[in-house]
C-alpha cells in the first residue's frame, strides 16, 4: 500500500492528530519508504543512514506506528541551549511585532501555537486559560501524492486546558490582544530580532528559559511542572534540570 494511503489510514484508526499524520508521513518519504513492502532490517537499514539522533527516533516512531515493525526507539537526547540573559532577550523582543507572543513563551512557558492562539479573552486576574492553539501544517505535493496542502486553524492544546500564573504586568499586556497570529510569522519574527541584538531566539528556547530560570531562582519542581504542563514531573526533570559541577562548589565555598 502507498504510504500515503497507509499513513491516512492509521491516522483514522489511531485517532491520530493531523499534524502527527503529516509528521509521520514527511519522516518516512524522507528515509525512501513509499509503500509498506519493506521489511525490519530494510528499514532499519534505512534509518541507520540518518546521523541525527532525534530525526531517528522520530522516524522510528513513525514506522512503529505506520508500518507495525518493532524496531527500537533510540533514546530521546537532551536539547542543550547556550541561554541568553534575560535582558538580552528583552531587547531583541522589544525589536519584534510580536514581542507579546515572545513574552508569554517567556514568562508562561508557553508553545509558539499555543501563544499565537492567546488574547485577552483568556486573562482572568494573573490567570491565563490555555485551551487551544493555532495549528499550522504544509504538506508538499511531493508529500501529498497531489497538490500541496496548507492547513491553518484553531485547535485544542496537546496537554489538555489548563490555567497558568502569568506576573500581574504581562496579564496587562495580554489584554490588549484582540486576535490570534501564524506561528510561521511569529517564529521567523523571532529569528530576526534576535539576530539583531547578535543572539539565537526561538519558542522553545523561549519556554526553555522559563522552566529553567524558574528553577534556578529556587521554584519547587512540583511548581514548575504545573506551570510547564507536564502531565509526568520526570518530563520536567529529564528536561529542564540541568546542573553542573560547579553548582557543587557554590554550595560549600
Amino acid at each position: 500500500m502507498d504510504i500515503r494511503t497507509l499513513c491516512a489510514q492509521v491516522a483514522r484508526e489511531k485517532n491520530l492528530r493531523q499534524s502527527t499524520e503529516f509528521s509521520y508521513r514527511r519522516l518516512l518519504l524522507s528515509v525512501g519508504i513509499t509503500d509498506d513492502s519493506l521489511g525490519r532490517d530494510e528499514v532499519e537499514a534505512l534509518l541507520y543512514n540518518l546521523d541525527n539522533v532525534s530525526t531517528r527516533r522520530a522516524t522510528a516512531i513513525a514506522v512503529r506506528s505506520v508500518l507495525g515493525h518493532m524496531i527500537k526507539i533510540p533514546k530521546a537526547p537532551k536539547r542543550r541551549y547556550v541561554l541568553p540573559d534575560e535582558q538580552s532577550i528583552r531587547l531583541a523582543l522589544l525589536t519584534s511585532p510580536h514581542e507579546l507572543r515572545g513574552l508569554l513563551m517567556m514568562y508562561a512557558g508557553l508553545r509558539v501555537g499555543e501563544a499565537c492562539a492567546v488574547t485577552g479573552k483568556a486573562v482572568t486576574g494573573d490567570r491565563l486559560l490555555i485551551d487551544r492553539q493555532v495549528v499550522q501544517l504544509y504538506a508538499s505535493s511531493r508529500e501529498t501524492g497531489s497538490e500541496a496542502k496548507s492547513v491553518l486553524r484553531i485547535g485544542p492544546v496537546k496537554t489538555g486546558e489548563a490555567e497558568v500564573v502569568v506576573p500581574f504586568w504581562l496579564a496587562d499586556l495580554v489584554k490588549t490582544i484582540t486576535d490570534t497570529a501564524q506561528p510561521s510569522i511569529v517564529r521567523e519574527s523571532l529569528r530576526r530580532a534576535g539576530s539583531r541584538v547578535g543572539i539565537k531566539i526561538n519558542p522553545h528556547m523561549l519556554r526553555h528559559w522559563y522552566a529553567t530560570t524558574m528553577l534556578e531562582r529556587g521554584a519547587p519542581l512540583t511548581l514548575v511542572q504545573q506551570q510547564m504542563r507536564h502531565s509526568d514531573i520526570a518530563t520536567t526533570l529529564r528536561a529542564y534540570s540541568e546542573h553542573s559541577t560547579e553548582d557543587i562548589h557554590k554550595m560549600f565555598d
